[in-house]
């Protein structure tokens, strides 16, 4: 093959690799969001704890898809299957409901748990108003304003606080929570 045919066969290959490395990206990003696990949603229980004044008893917590995101409603309805009915961490009684952000403003709720493509203005707005927490699994919604905590447990557990986001919706945690986790 002579020199010049061997250089744009070169070319061609190296054309080939910013495709392929958005393709490696996009799946990477599709499988670091996964929807929250049992731990996590202990995890939630115990971060609910430091909101000042205190959520007690029995409070609704609404899991929040979109319908226009594929995936959403199944990470929704994964969640809410990982309560089990209702779970109980240290006298807060968490009693989960899956919600289409469409229905969001029609939904009584005190926390909210953010699913895949929920997080638009529409669930700000909605925080806003109701003055309620609002967890996720999807760092994108933090730091993008739409939810106020990232939570992970996997492989470590990692908590990030968009404390802008936390005070357009008067949500305020303790000083003892702040410490420990990370925030925007």
């Amino acid at each position: 093959m002579p020199h010049f045919l061997r250089r744009i066969s070169y070319f061609r290959r190296l054309a080939l690799l910013p495709p392929v490395l958005c393709l490696v990206a996009a799946m990477c990003r599709a499988a670091a969001a996964e929807p929250l696990n049992a731990k996590d949603i202990m995890i939630v229980g115990q971060a609910l704890h430091f909101i000042e004044p205190p959520l007690q008893g029995a409070i609704r917590v609404a899991v929040v898809y979109n319908q226009a995101t594929p995936g959403s409603e199944r990470e929704a309805n994964q969640v809410v299957d990982h309560f089990d009915g209702e779970l109980t961490v240290g006298g807060l009684s968490m009693h989960p409901v899956a919600v289409s952000l469409a229905q969001i403003d029609q939904t009584p709720f005190d926390a909210v748990i953010s699913a895949d493509g929920a997080g638009t203005a529409a669930l700000r707005q909605a925080l806003m108003q109701r003055h309620a927490p609002c967890v996720t699994g999807h760092r994108e919604q933090v730091t993008g304003g739409f939810c106020q905590i990232y939570l992970t447990s996997q492989p470590n557990v990692d908590i990030l606080l968009n404390q802008a986001a936390s005070d357009a919706a008067s949500v305020h945690f303790a000083t003892a929570f702040r410490i420990m986790i990370h925030t925007l």
